[in-house]
């Protein structure tokens, strides 16, 4: 029987709203998720804690706390980014199980964990700790296209995070580059070399229009779960939805424990969360081969571009985009093919920049590119060309290498003394993360709110009374008629 997990309330926002989802609208929407028959709901990441202290001013906790309320049958599952965690720094396995026994605490029960170079370096300790306490884990493999990314490259670091301590196994297209032959390849590699015990799952996003084609592929070649969202936060950067999957899985004749009643009613709660919010709707994106081949040279993500081109234009070089995304391409195999994800993407983005504007390559580098030269990120997918780390080191020899993370290291206890007291210790987490300006600022504007009305007899009328033109109005069904004269 084949699962489904559920980004509406994770993935979908992120892609789509920027992160920019209420909590009260997602309690809303949760009762519909839980009824459906999902086998996990993912509702956070270091993008949405982010976002929900220092932007929506809401309490991220609270929130995981009032979700696990209104999905009391499904497992809560929570997106991990690395060492990063929550943050930007890279953190000891100390800070690792704080976290993790905190997000337990607060309802979690399943960690998806990725790193942005596949490095199991970075990530084993994540497995270990989860797995101590009782979480269920589950590895993300992250894919990307270059000469390095290879079946084999995958297969490799899939069964490095087995042995690490990943419970099941996920193929993640984040940038939607798979296609339905490779992604027939992969899977069916995978599934030879991984131990019949470890499931595989699948999640692709529709941003070049290949997705529904490549989870038909990943359903036939053997996964045993997939990933979708309610239509309104689904396609475009997103990923795909969740009746559309499921009609394709009924066409093959692979049964699914789904409700689509209940997802049917999710789509039309969501859909009127998207008319709140001013959000557009997004049809499936089609294909389009010059976008695709353009897209998968320098592989950045749609709103880092979107980001250049703003930059480009206030310095008055607008018209030289196109270099800066051919630069960034070949910047990307000299350094060794990092997966561009956060904070490779940013790291080749910006060195683009550089070399294009400054007429020189390499003149100016970033500290972090010179890190991650250093390896204090992890290993590359590949060797970095020798004359680029000889001119990426070069650059900052002066200032000398730092130390590397000592992932025994003990700072918690200092961050206490120097930054506390905390009211709890989810607190200090979010002051370790974004700082206490931020989270006392959160603090002092939080105002839980109420769940948002999830009948739509109610939320009709809540809509028709802001509309001071309407003079009357009738609805009839079979099981009763409402009419309204407005005086």
């Amino acid at each position: 029987m084949l699962k489904f997990v559920d980004e509406t309330l994770r993935d979908g926002p992120q892609s789509l709203w920027a992160t920019r989802m209420r909590t009260p609208h997602m309690l809303g929407g949760a009762g519909y998720l839980n009824r459906a028959g999902f086998s996990k709901v993912c509702v956070a990441s270091g993008a949405s804690f982010e976002t929900a202290v220092k932007f929506l001013r809401e309490d991220p906790w609270d929130r995981m706390r009032r979700l696990k309320a209104e999905l009391p049958d499904t497992l809560v599952d929570v997106l991990i980014r690395s060492r990063n965690l929550f943050g930007w720094e890279r953190y000891p396995d100390e800070v690792i199980e704080l976290l993790f026994r905190c997000l337990q605490k607060a309802g979690c029960d399943h960690v998806k964990i990725f790193d942005g170079l596949n490095d199991v370096n970075n990530i084993a300790a994540g497995f270990r700790i989860a797995n101590q306490l009782g979480l269920k884990t589950s590895g993300y493999l992250a894919f990307s296209i270059s000469p390095v990314h290879t079946d084999a490259h995958f297969v490799e670091r899939g069964l490095e995070m087995v042995k690490a301590g990943a419970g099941t196994l996920i193929v993640g297209d984040a940038s939607g580059l798979l296609t339905a032959d490779r992604t027939r390849s992969l899977i069916r590699a995978l599934r030879d070399a991984l131990p019949e015990s470890v499931p595989i799952e699948f999640l692709a996003h529709t941003t070049m229009g290949l997705a529904y084609d490549t989870y038909r592929e990943a359903m036939l070649a053997g996964v045993t779960t997939v990933t979708t969202a309610a239509e309104p936060l689904a396609n475009g950067e997103s990923v795909p939805s969740t009746l559309a999957i499921l009609a394709i899985a009924q066409k093959l004749g692979i049964s699914t424990q789904l409700d689509a009643t209940e997802l049917e009613a999710a789509d039309d709660y969501f859909r009127w969360i998207a008319h709140i919010e001013k959000q557009r709707l997004h049809p499936p994106p089609e294909y389009n081969q010059h976008a695709f081949k353009s897209f998968a040279g320098h592989q950045i993500p749609g709103g880092m571009i979107s980001n250049f081109r703003n930059q480009l234009r206030e310095i008055g070089l607008i018209h030289r985009m196109d270099e800066v995304l051919e630069e960034a391409a070949r910047i990307r195999t000299e350094i060794g093919c990092p997966i561009m994800v956060t904070p490779f993407s940013q790291f080749v983005g910006v060195q683009a920049t550089f070399n294009v504007v400054q007429g020189e390559r390499y003149k100016t580098v970033p500290r972090e590119l010179y890190l991650y030269a250093l390896g204090h990120y992890g290993r590359p997918p590949a060797p970095i060309d020798p004359n680029v780390l000889d001119r990426i080191l070069g650059s900052q020899q002066k200032n000398g290498a730092p130390a590397k993370l000592d992932f025994d290291a003990q700072i918690l206890g200092d961050f206490k003394r120097k930054h506390g007291p905390f009211l709890s210790d989810e607190d200090l987490l979010l002051q370790l993360f974004y700082g206490r300006k931020e989270v006392e600022t959160m603090r002092a504007q939080y105002a839980p709110g109420v769940l948002t009305s999830n009948s739509p007899i109610k939320a009709l009328i809540a809509e028709l009374a802001k509309n001071s033109t309407l003079k009357h109005f009738k609805m009839q069904s079979k099981e009763l008629t409402l009419e309204i004269d407005y005086k």
